[in-house]
């Protein structure tokens, strides 16, 4: 039966175009049944009947290294030429992936690794193979050869079980994507435990170290991703496991490494910004007043040492940006303010995290300003004046254009806030019989008094309707004079 599997193996690699190399790796070997183990006895049982055996070394006699049967119920052969074989274990031994691998990692962590030196290590390895191999046979301890079942081995039955079952165990945090700023630390601790058993395959261009259960991540400046590959490896056998394979008798296993266990995690490694949008107190818009300007305006940014990490200038679109940031809290303070305007004293703060990258933050500016007292009177006389109400005024400012105009309450005063810029005062009306008073300008910065008052006066207008008067009685009194002359000229020179 064994034959006509192996045939159909070969037959099948033909037919599909495998290569026959597929085999390539093969030993030549012989094996042999050593000293017994004291003290432990087993029976096997399958069909109704039961087989009594004292536990024994099977060792191969090229090196003398212990080896496992496979087929519980089938003899091997001492010192009869096998052939061995290291992959494609599944098709020759006709057994699924699950139960070829459970069989290797039993051979693995049994007799020999580690601290399982005990001879009792080997029969304990030897019959939970079997019993993965075939589930209609049963395997159990007898107190002496063909004596009563008993239970024995369970802690240590129980551990390799542990061992195995854990074998494929992977760190908590494998497949999994994680974020982290530039400049940063990131700690990622394994709850599976089995970390240690596992390393780097590279280091990329950012800092990563395993240090006991924690794998550490240190990242640099750069914002670009990283896969971190992490690796078990077997360090305790150079070659695979071997299979070798008889025609006739029982099919052996030869201890080897297992294939590597890999690992990945991804880290996404990010940066944040702080942007600030500049606005004018008194409107909270973009739009500043008078001839201020909030372009220019600069703030220092301190980090949660209260070092300097940057600097941010309004731009022409009343916005500044500071990017690269790592993750943090961060200190705001403006250092200078735009033209015209009074520097924020206060400081603000704001964090930077995974969850918050990019903090948009509106910051206002006061302008300077100044107040206006407009006082309005019209002349009587050389010792009396009156207040001159509802008299109008336009404020023109730097760009032509009318600021605002306002008019002279019952006491012909105006008071009224300028903010930073240069503006002129021009008069629009006035009480009828009295000039306007001339333009003049007023200019707001920070060296203006905070208040400036101005007393305006309105003088007569010249009373240009009396001279006409006069002037055209003294025209009668020629023009009469004239005619009375001409009257008496005439009169003489018709009586001479």
């Amino acid at each position: 039966m064994k034959k006509k599997i192996l045939l159909i193996i070969v037959l099948l690699s033909i037919f599909m175009g495998l290569k026959l190399d597929v085999y390539a790796n093969s030993y030549s070997d012989q094996f042999y049944i050593s000293d017994v183990i004291d003290g432990i006895y087993y029976a096997k049982v399958k069909n109704g009947n039961t087989e009594y055996r004292k536990a024994k070394y099977k060792r191969r006699t090229s090196d003398g290294q212990v080896v496992y049967c496979i087929e519980p119920f089938v003899g091997m052969a001492e010192y009869y030429d096998y052939t061995g074989y290291d992959y494609n274990y599944e098709k020759l031994l006709n057994l699924s992936t699950d139960v070829w691998e459970r069989i290797s990692l039993l051979s693995y962590y049994g007799y020999g690794y580690k601290d399982h030196t005990d001879s009792k290590w080997y029969p304990i390895t030897q019959i939970l193979i079997w019993e993965t191999i075939d589930k209609d046979a049963t395997f159990y301890w007898t107190d002496t050869y063909k004596g009563s079942k008993i239970t024995k081995f369970t802690e240590e039955i129980a551990e390799l079980e542990s061992l195995v079952k854990n074998h494929n165990k992977k760190p908590s945090f494998d497949n999994t994507s994680h974020d982290m700023s530039i400049s940063s630390s990131l700690t990622l601790t394994d709850k599976n435990g089995v970390l240690s058993n596992y390393e780097l395959v590279n280091n990329s261009s950012t800092n990563v170290k395993i240090s006991d259960n924690d794998l550490i991540v240190q990242s640099d400046k750069n914002r670009e991703d990283l896969t971190i590959e992490l690796v078990k490896k077997d360090k305790q056998y150079k070659s695979l496991p071997i299979v070798y394979v008889s025609e006739y008798f029982q099919n052996v296993l030869s201890i080897g490494s297992y294939p590597s266990v890999e690992s990945k995690v991804k880290i996404h490694i990010d940066s944040g910004q702080i942007k600030i949008v500049k606005l004018d107190y008194d409107n909270n818009d973009i739009e500043s007043q008078g001839d201020a300007e909030l372009i220019g305006a600069v703030y220092e940014i301190f980090d949660e040492d209260n070092a300097l990490v940057g600097e941010i200038v309004i731009g022409e679109d009343n916005t500044g940006t500071l990017n690269n940031l790592k993750y943090g809290t961060y200190k705001i303070k403006e250092k200078k303010s735009g033209l015209g305007y009074q520097i924020d004293p206060q400081e603000y703060q704001v964090t930077i995290n995974n969850l918050e990258k990019n903090i948009e933050i509106s910051l206002t500016n006061k302008v300077i300003k100044r107040k206006i007292k407009l006082h309005k009177f019209f002349v009587i006389d050389s010792d009396k004046r009156q207040v001159e109400k509802g008299i109008t005024f336009q404020i023109i400012d730097s760009k032509n254009n009318v600021y605002k105009e306002v008019k002279t309450d019952e006491f012909g005063s105006i008071e009224l806030d300028l903010p930073f810029g240069t503006y002129t005062v021009r008069q629009v009306d006035t009480t009828e019989g009295y000039a306007k008073v001339d333009d003049f300008d007023i200019i707001i910065n920070e060296n203006t008094p905070d208040v400036l008052e101005y007393y305006l006066d309105d003088l007569l207008v010249p009373n240009t309707l009396e001279c006409d008067h006069t002037n055209m009685f003294k025209t009668i009194l020629i023009i009469g004079l004239f005619l009375t002359l001409g009257i008496y000229f005439k009169y003489e020179r018709k009586n001479s």
